[in-house]
């Protein structure tokens, strides 16, 4: 496997692990999870290999999930 191609599936393997966690945040709303889900965007945002589509849509929403990350579960999910 050459080194452009070890570099491809690294991102491919880093967007797919952010969907991932993205799905199953959508399902619990954990704030660990939009944790994982922020630097896994922040990770790809800064990718010098990244295309430019995805980092521009990583740096759209890198804010949103950082501050997901700092929210509280509704007293109701923690019982």
């Amino acid at each position: 496997m050459s080194s452009a191609e070890k570099q491809s599936t690294r991102i491919e393997t880093l967007l797919a692990a952010t969907l991932f966690l993205m799905t199953h945040y959508a399902r619990t709303g954990c704030p660990r999870l939009a944790a994982c889900v922020s630097r896994h965007v922040q990770s790809l945002r800064v990718h010098p290999d990244v295309d430019p589509v995805i980092r521009e849509i990583c740096t759209s929403v890198y804010d949103a999930w950082r501050e997901a990350a700092v929210r509280r579960p509704p007293i109701d999910s923690l019982h």
